[in-house]
Order: C-alpha cells, then structure tokens, then sequence
C-alpha cells in the first residue's frame, strides 16, 4: 500500500520542497565577520575597546586572539548575543568586547583575527608616549584644551573637556559651556583608562565642535568641577562620602580669521576636506524618449556643519532645456560625527524627464571652498555631463543588433551551489504544480472567461477614471496617487508603487503628464492638475498586447470563485 496515497501527498511534496530549497540558502548564505576600535589614537598606558561582530553563525568567543599578544594585553573580555526578526527571518548577532592595553609606543596594528575561514580587517592604532602627570598628591585632574590657537570664522574648532582621576568619585557635576558668538555642537563622551607607574586612572573626555560666528577673539570661559570622594566601605545610607572636590580649568582664547579676500564665493566654505559627487538612476547615455532618470547630487564637507553647505540648486544653476524637463526635489540635510569633529552632508535629486530625442550637456559644476589644512582656495568641481536621448524604437534595434555572446557564462564554470539551488527551484516548482492541479477547480468555457475578464476591467478601469476625476476636483493628493495607481493595475494587470513607475511603463505623452502631475503634488505649486488633461490621456492609453493577452490566457487557466 503507498504510504504517500490521498490528498496529503501534493502538501508533503510542497513541504519537502521547501525545506530542501532552505537547507541549501543557508549553506550558501556567507556569513559577515568585523572588528572596529573605539580610539584610533591613544597613550602607552591607555586603554582601547575593540569590538568583534558576527552574524550568521559566527562564534566571536571562538576567535583565536593570539594574534594580539604580540603588542597588546588584553585586560577585559565580555560576549553578547543579540536576536531580531527583520523582514520575517531571525537575525541573530554576537559580539566579543574586549579591552586592550598597548605593550609599546609607535603605530602598533591590531592584526586581521581568523575564524571559520572568514578574517577581520587589520586596525591601526598610533600610540604615544606616556603623559607625565603632575607631582604631587593630586588624584583627581581637571583641563580643557583645544586643537588650534587660531582658526577662521566659521571653522570648526574642538574643544575636549578631560577628568582624571585615581579615585572612585559621585555626583560628578560640570557647568555649563557658554561661549557667545559661537555655536556650539556636543560631540560623543569618551572613557578609557591610562596607567601612569603604580597608579591606575580613569580618563573622561567631554568633547564639543565649536564655529565661531566673527571675526576677532573668541573667549572661552573657565569650566567647573565638582564631586564627592568615594571612600572604602560602606554604611547602612549606602557609600561612605568624603570631602568635596571643587575644580576649575583655566579660560581659553582663540584668534579668529575673516574670510580671505580671495575666496570668490557667495557662501564662505572652510573645511578640512570638500567633495561634490553625482549619481544617476539610468544612465544619462542611454534614454528614450518619455524616460525619466534621476540625478542625485551629494556635498559632503569634514569640518562643517550639515546647514553650513549651500543649496545645491544655487550651486548648478538654473537648467533651461526645452526638450529635457527638471523635477527638483526637496534638499536633504544631515551631519555625522567623525573621528576628527563632524562632518555635513547636502543631498538634492532631481528627476530629469525626456521629452525630445537629441543630445545636450549639462554645465560643469564647480564649488568654490577654503582648504584650512593648507590654507589656500580650492574647487569641488563635478564635470560637464553629456544627455543622450534617442526614439524608443531606435534605442529597441540597437539593443535588439547587440552581440549577445559577450554576456554568456560557460556552464563549465557555474559554481556548485548555484546548481544546487536550481535543483531546488525545480523541487519547489514540480511540488507547487502538483499541489495546484489537484485543488484546481472545474474547467469553464475559455471565450467565457475572455469576455467576463473584459467587462470586468472596463468596468473597473472606468471606475478607476471616475476616482481619479474625483481626486483631481478636491486637490487630493493621496487620493490621485491611490486611483492612478488603481487604474494602472488594472491597465497593466501589475501592480504601482509610485506615479514614476506609472510613468515608466507608459506611453511618452502619459509620463510627461504624470511626471508633471508628481511634481506638483510633491512641490506644493500652484498648477491647477484638471488642466493637465491627465483624463483625457488616460482614456487615449492604450492596454499593451502582451498584457491583454497575459491576462486573458491566466483569467481562463484560473478563473475567480
């Protein structure tokens, strides 16, 4: 008797299909293996804290750390492991702490650590003399220092805050910064240990980017301290506190330098580094006509402020193609905070769409900014930029005419696991379609089918126009975006995610339209949509072949219950 007979089979099929099709993801998933440091400069006597991460499987507790010894001691070793669902799937994460003394001065290098095939990228660590500290008994130390004695207006100056101490301290306290005419940004706190002969201290440093808003003396003022000694023991209230430590640092002057005379710029730029980079979503080369690309332009300044950078579209210009229409977005701004301060970043995309075939070029753009490393005028500059348009028909035969061989990979070197996975793919198709054609219903006439499926799109594309004709009368963005998106699904029998994947998959006389329609929902402009004749085009589109005939032929295989 089959044990497989009946109805369970096509569900086991599928089950066991599945299951294999898994097996052979995971063995083919690579795993990730990384390590960062948190200082990249550091002390002889200081401490570090490097950080292993895996995924994947991946046991950081099994790496062999006897690399390390060489130029470091390791003092302190902690493991973590840390699971998430993202996306449906269980993502699980595990990290090895471990803090790390230098055994000697110079760049020492933290070596690339093996495990499971899989290495970590070398570190470099610069370590300097060991800090004399002042004679004495003193067992708390408190100082401010800054990176440069003078500076333009504007630059970014770092300012850091630094408590030692060799004793255990509570209700630590430090006053407020407040420096006028400046602004003044928090950077991330810092704690390490640094060993001075016998004696062990706990370091803190408080760090704080600071831009000076003129021309002269900037003053910054004394910081104050205050705590309460920690003694050995403890009483029945808690700790055991002694005497009360007030600390004061000394104030601070800095020279601050106008703008040169030089700099021919409309807004004043100093920074360590500049750059001006450009990225396109199709290639500017290679459009059709009624194709729409997007142009993402990027800042990116070390030492500024995200809001110091200047809009990007003063920095272009203005674009006055008539056969290429410009869609600006919304300007993106953000700053992170690197090693050395903070680093801003201005982002502009804009879509681009094409109207006429032809070819055009868009100017060099070029930004004017002040090297404060060397001390002289510099230019971010991002080169002219050729746009190539051609007819849809033509841009078809070239690609049609295109060798084909150039592409094609020799069977002899597919990997295994790619096999594998196909093999899979057939287990998991023959399962699925054996499982459909046992739970698939009563045949019905083909013509039947054909002539329900066409009333029932007419009728819903005509509803669809009558829901976009509605969301055009109130000026009802999301209520445009949703019809449209309604009617292009039943047009195409696919479904939208946005008016600019409608538009890509209509005629070019639509997608000016509806790329003129997006930019107006999205820009807030005064352009009155019913006058864009988006009805009229919409009922002139016409369905695709391919498509009319795909869901015919689908609708008759699979008819609705």
């Amino acid at each position: 008797m089959n044990r497989f007979a009946g109805k369970a089979h096509p569900q086991r099929v599928a089950v066991w299909s599945l299951i294999a099709a898994t097996l052979l993801w995971s063995a083919a998933t690579m795993a990730n293996l990384s390590a960062t440091a948190d200082r990249r400069e550091i002390a002889l006597g200081e401490t570090l804290r490097l950080t292993l991460l895996g995924d994947a499987g991946e046991q950081p507790s099994e790496i062999d750390l006897t690399p390390l010894n060489r130029d470091w001691e390791i003092l302190s070793r902690s493991s973590a492991t840390n699971a998430r669902f993202i996306n449906g799937r269980n993502n699980v994460t595990r990290t090895l702490e471990l803090e790390l003394a230098p055994l000697r001065e110079g760049t020492l290098t933290i070596p690339s650590l093996l495990t499971g095939g899989r290495r970590t990228t070398p570190i470099s660590i610069l370590v300097n003399p060991e800090p004399l500290i002042a004679p004495g008994d003193a067992t708390v130390l408190f100082e401010t220092s800054i990176d440069q004695p003078s500076l333009y207006v504007q630059a970014e100056l770092i300012l850091t805050i630094t408590l030692q101490q060799a004793i255990n301290l509570e209700g630590s306290e430090i006053s407020t910064l407040d420096i006028a005419d400046a602004v003044v940004e928090p950077l991330e706190r810092q704690s390490f240990q640094r060993r001075v002969g016998n004696r062990t201290w706990l370091v803190t440093e408080l760090r704080y980017a600071i831009y000076p808003q003129k021309s002269g003396t900037l003053s910054i003022p004394a910081i104050a301290f205050t705590a309460r000694e920690v003694q050995a023991g403890r009483t029945l209230l808690g700790s055991r506190l002694g005497r009360r430590l007030r600390l004061s640092s000394e104030p601070l002057q800095v020279t601050v330098k106008g703008v040169p005379a030089a700099f021919p710029g409309d807004v004043w730029l100093p920074a360590r580094t500049l750059t001006l980079t450009e990225s396109w979503s199709l290639d500017p080369e290679a459009l059709s006509v009624g194709d729409s690309t997007t142009r993402t332009l990027t800042l990116v300044a070390e030492g500024l402020q995200g809001s110091q950078l200047p809009p990007l579209s003063s920095v272009q210009g203005a674009l006055n193609i008539p056969e290429l229409r410009f869609y600006p977005d919304q300007e993106s701004i953000d700053q992170s905070e690197i090693a050395r301060g903070l680093q801003g970043t201005r982002t502009q995309s804009e879509a681009l769409v094409a109207r006429a075939n032809g070819n055009w070029t868009l100017p060099e753009i070029r930004v004017p900014w002040w090297n404060t490393q060397t001390d002289q005028l510099e230019y971010a500059v991002l080169e002219a930029r050729d746009i190539a348009v051609q007819t849809a028909e033509l841009l078809d035969d070239e690609t049609a005419s295109g060798p084909s061989s150039e592409t094609a990979l020799p069977v002899g070197r597919l990997p295994l696991w790619f096999g594998l996975i196909g093999i899979a793919g057939w287990l998991i198709a023959i399962g699925l379609a054996f499982t459909l054609w046992r739970l698939r219903p009563a045949p019905i006439n083909a013509d039947t089918a054909k002539g329900g499926l066409a009333a029932r799109r007419s009728g819903g594309k005509r509803q669809a126009l009558v829901e976009v004709r509605r969301a055009l009368t109130q000026q009802d963005a999301s209520g445009v975006r949703t019809a449209l998106q309604h009617w292009a699904a039943l047009h195409h029998a696919r479904a939208f995610s946005s008016l600019s994947d409608i538009a890509r998959a209509s005629s070019p006389s639509l997608a000016v339209i509806l790329s003129e329609l997006d930019r107006s929902i999205y820009g807030g402009t005064a352009t009155e949509w019913r006058q864009l004749g988006l009805i009229e085009a919409l009922r002139e589109e016409a369905v695709p072949d391919n498509t009319r005939e795909a869901h015919d032929e689908a609708m008759a295989l699979y008819p609705s219950r």
